[in-house]
């Protein structure tokens, strides 16, 4: 696994591997021992995103009964959040980012549920963009709107274009 420095200046993205410690850190929630990435500017958006960085994200919709019960209260089609996934990664240039239907997330008051996993990284991710309840969860909650869909996928383009100039800054 790789360590990062982190610049004061910097907004942290925070990718969560599995493991159930404490979560204090400057009075937000960030999770003790979990690798933390450093993210620059957003000036970057104009930028295609890093396919070789893209193709290592997976954005899991629960497709576990409860949360197609919930889908189906709030008036969802069963698929809408993976077709809203889908449909996002590729008109974002991010065709390499899978977009799977994934087992229950152990959320389901609180679904439908999307979580996103890195290759680099055992299970979950916790991504910037996320509620607190969401972070220490690592699932994103109550997915039932565009707007919903369009900051679960912020999250994701914006921890592939961090990535990517972290990437960048260790090859210079």
């Amino acid at each position: 696994m790789k360590n990062y420095s982190i610049s004061p200046s910097l907004l942290l993205i925070v990718l969560a591997c599995s493991c159930t410690q404490g979560f204090t850190f400057n009075n937000k929630l960030r999770p003790h021992g979990f690798n933390v990435l450093a993210a620059g500017n957003d000036d970057t958006q104009a930028d295609e995103l890093d396919p070789s960085v893209a193709k290592k994200f997976k954005v899991l919709t629960c497709m576990s009964s409860e949360c197609a019960q919930r889908s189906v209260t709030f008036g969802l089609e069963p698929y809408a959040l993976f077709s809203g996934m889908y449909v996002r990664k590729e008109e974002n240039g991010a065709p390499e980012v899978q977009v799977e239907e994934g087992p229950c997330m152990g959320r389901c008051r609180f679904g439908p549920c999307i979580t996103i996993e890195h290759e680099d990284y055992d299970g979950r991710v916790a991504l910037e963009g996320m509620e607190d309840d969401e972070f220490a969860a690592r699932v994103f909650q109550t997915v039932i709107t565009e707007d919903d869909l369009d900051r679960v996928w912020g999250s994701v383009e914006n921890a592939i274009r961090v990535m990517a100039e972290e990437d960048e800054d260790e090859y210079e």
